[in-house]
């Protein structure tokens, strides 16, 4: 990382003042000059870049444009985006989130800062937590201890849990608490927006039951964030609008797709939870409808009857 900040600095300077001195990267970083000249080295031989030494004016300089980051610069700028957009629905403080800001643009190339306030991330749901609450699950986090909740349900029904809390996930705008529910033994996903209260338990520790690749795993086998039912295999068929949708969004990492000839997508992916999947087909209307496993197709239907029923 340190090598990248010198290399980024060294860009900059001679993107903004035309070269840069071995002298100033020394006094910036607090290297030696022989360091700076294997950093020149590597953006020579191993980034292509057109750098040379100017013995007339003692600083080195490129002899044409080139960018060391090449389409990062497009990477960075959309994070940027993606930060100041989900920092302003937050509620966070301007200074704290122009600071913030500062530190993405400084690795930006000049003419792409440029174009920052021209890109907004916009998310159709943002629901955010009570920050007492997040504030008081990322101090448990950090001092490594279990927590005990009040927690609502879907259906209102309301429950004291026991956990160790295990990844805080964002999952299409809302918030996500991954846990080990040490009362039934098994990992829980609790939506915070539903957690009534929360108070880490001081002197009670966390074990390690899950290494960090265990949970990336765990949190990638299966669509949707409620993770901790069986794998099952579903199978649709998107017609019309939303094949042209679908076809190009990727739902799951190991899904599978394919074409009937017709234009017609066929798409299979493993489901953890069977409601989040069908919520999502339900969306497209009757330009999807499932193909697989019986029982799925079953419980699309009843849905389906249901919300006629409701139409009268």
């Amino acid at each position: 990382m340190a090598q990248l900040e010198r290399i980024l600095y060294i860009n900059r300077m001679i993107e903004q003042q035309g070269g840069v001195a071995t002298a100033a990267v020394v006094a910036n970083f607090s290297v030696s000059r022989r360091q700076v000249v294997r950093d020149i080295a590597y953006l020579r031989d191993r980034l292509s870049a057109p750098i040379t030494y100017d013995s007339r004016r003692r600083w080195y300089t490129y002899t044409e444009a080139f960018s060391p980051l090449g389409e990062a610069n497009g990477h960075l700028l959309v994070l940027t985006a993606i930060f100041r957009s989900l920092a302003k629905e937050a509620g966070m403080e301007p200074i704290l989130i122009d600071g913030a800001s500062e530190a993405l643009d400084r690795n930006l190339e000049g003419e792409y800062r440029a174009l920052a306030a021209r890109i907004t991330f916009l998310s159709p749901v943002q629901d955010w937590p009570d920050w007492q609450i997040f504030s008081q699950v990322l101090e448990a986090m950090k001092r490594n201890l279990r927590i005990t909740l009040r927690y609502r349900d879907s259906a209102g029904s309301l429950s004291r849990r026991h956990i160790e809390a295990l990844r805080l996930i964002n999952y299409s705008g809302r918030w996500y608490l991954l846990s080990y529910d040490l009362h039934k033994k098994e990992i829980r996903t609790f939506h915070l927006a539903r957690v009534v209260s929360l108070a880490p338990i001081e002197d009670d520790w966390a074990q390690e039951r899950y290494s960090e690749r265990e949970l990336d795993e765990l949190i990638g086998r299966g669509y949707g964030i409620f993770l901790s039912g069986e794998l099952t295999e579903v199978s649709f068929l998107a017609t019309g609008w939303a094949a042209e949708v679908i076809a190009t969004q990727t739902w799951h990492p190991r899904q599978r797709t394919s074409t009937d000839g017709e234009g017609n997508l066929v798409v299979s992916l493993p489901v953890a939870n069977l409601n989040e999947i069908l919520s999502s087909l339900l969306y497209y209307g009757a330009q999807v409808r499932p193909l697989s496993p019986p029982p799925f197709v079953e419980r699309y239907r009843e849905a389906v009857k249901k919300m006629q029923e409701n139409l009268g």
